[in-house]
């Protein structure tokens, strides 16, 4: 997991950085937590997240702006001041949300994040099985039937995306 604004989208890079400057002559301590995430370390800290034992929320693998480096995670002291630096960065017309209160992220990040990339969790995903499960399939099941759009729906479902059609 990176904490450095320079693992950021060019666009969040030098805004990432005024903040963490306001942040800093107003005597808050800004410290940069998390910027681009693997989809195994999204992975991991979602299941400490099912498990209870994160402080803030955390989105599931290939549903989270870290994962396209269009987020930052910032904390401050005192934590409470949190809220003026959101309002501070939504002003400045980017995203944030009281509701996981750390979170940064460019205008709209989060909502293309979670419709915008099923492929890319679907490739992570097929990296992710045992050998066996990624051998090819033989030509004669690969052919359309009347049960193919049934096959592709439970297989989707089972990645959890919605591959269309």
């Amino acid at each position: 997991m990176s904490a450095k604004i320079d693992d950021l989208l060019d666009e969040l890079q030098q805004p990432a950085r005024d903040l963490i400057a306001a942040c800093d002559a107003a005597g808050l301590q800004p410290r940069l937590t998390s910027t681009l995430r693997s989809h195994a370390e999204q992975k991991r800290l979602y299941n400490r997240y099912l498990a209870g034992q994160a402080g803030f929320p955390v989105a599931p693998p290939g549903q989270s702006a870290h994962e396209y480096g269009e987020a930052f995670d910032l904390v401050v002291s005192p934590m409470e001041a949190l809220a003026d630096v959101g309002y501070t960065w939504k002003t400045w017309g980017g995203g944030w949300n009281p509701g996981d209160a750390i979170h940064f992220e460019l205008p709209g990040a989060s909502a293309r994040a979670k419709a915008s990339r099923p492929i890319d969790v679907l490739v992570q995903e097929y990296k992710n099985l045992p050998w066996w499960a990624t051998l090819p399939i033989p030509p004669a099941l690969a052919t359309e039937t009347p049960h193919t759009q049934q096959i592709r729906d439970r297989l989707c479902s089972w990645f959890g995306i919605s591959c269309g059609g």
